[in-house]
């Protein structure tokens, strides 16, 4: 099968396309003929090597976790999916290996995909919404009438974090910059803050839940800017959230949270039926196939994207 790889950590120039043999399923998993992937931000510090002292250094390795796909073959084990299902859902394998004409995922990696959209779109969505969910629900414990400040909201993560909150009930201040106005606004945020014109550690109304999905600040910069039990979160841990951890014990119950996006089936079915009853929707900014991967590598790098980045396979 045709695959994009790398054979050392590094720049986006270290991608390959090659021919390599199609991986067999264990009695647990899925064999999916790829349609699409999406490119999410861990599929470039993955490609830099952010991560080999946790996942090691299995060249060649295939990246990408995001797919859209048909069910091709299903082991002894699986119960939810047979051969020609269309699915969508998040790989699990180690740096996950979506690039590629086929890959392998367990059960609770995937759902069916809707069918009210295209693929390219089913694989812009399971990452960053799965992201969302599980960050307003299990982290803030997101209640309606709260409110949310998004910072980062024009990204992957944030404008499906903006879609999210509001279908949960929560009031929505969106940051982002300027050249993303309008189509964070199309979002229906009810508030939009310019970071480039505003201060927003400068801002006197108090939030709910702060979600740095640009990972900028600090808990230790915006804990002012929580009211009394609000939660901070960050889907980038950096090195001092311990201290912060301690820190939050002296600031009347406000709580940091850090978020590593879980696999579950039931929470991609949910996407699923939001996404057809029409109250979810995703970005698409550029669309690229496997042979000029090294280019979307570049874009999605850069980090002004408008939404997802979609690489076609098939």
């Amino acid at each position: 099968m045709k695959a994009a790889i790398i054979k050392k950590f590094g720049t986006p120039d270290v991608f390959q396309i090659a021919d390599i043999q199609i991986p067999k399923p264990n009695k647990n998993q899925l064999l999916v003929r790829v349609y699409a992937t999406s490119i999410n931000p861990i599929d470039w510090k993955q490609r830099m090597g952010n991560h080999r002292f946790i996942l090691g250094s299995p060249f060649p390795i295939v990246l990408g976790y995001d797919v859209c796909a048909e069910v091709v073959e299903v082991g002894s084990e699986v119960k939810k999916f047979k051969p020609r299902d269309i699915v969508f859902g998040v790989l699990n394998n180690k740096y996950g290996g979506a690039l590629a004409e086929y890959a392998l995922g367990t059960e609770n990696c995937f759902a069916l995909a809707p069918r009210n959209i295209r693929f390219e779109q089913a694989a812009a969505f399971p990452m960053v919404s799965m992201t969302a969910l599980q960050a307003l629900r299990d982290k803030a414990h997101l209640k309606p009438g709260m409110v949310v400040l998004i910072n980062g909201a024009s990204g992957g993560v944030g404008h499906m974090t903006i879609q999210v909150a509001k279908i949960m009930g929560a009031k929505v201040i969106a940051v982002a910059s300027s050249r993303n106005q309008s189509f964070v606004e199309s979002l229906q945020p009810d508030q939009f803050i310019d970071y480039t014109e505003t201060d927003i550690l400068s801002l006197k109304e108090k939030v709910d839940v702060f979600f740095d999905v640009s990972g900028i600040y600090s808990f230790v910069k915006c804990k002012h800017l929580l009211k009394p039990g609000g939660v901070y979160i960050n889907t980038l841990p950096r090195p001092k959230i311990l201290l912060h951890k301690l820190l939050q014990l002296f600031t009347r119950g406000k709580k940091v949270k850090t978020l590593l996006m879980k696999h579950h089936s039931e929470d991609l079915q949910q996407i699923a039926q939001w996404i057809t009853e029409g109250r979810l929707k995703v970005e698409i900014d550029e669309v690229f196939n496997l042979n000029n991967i090294s280019a979307a590598h570049q874009y999605a790098e850069e980090g002004h994207n408008k939404g997802k980045n979609v690489v076609v396979i098939n």
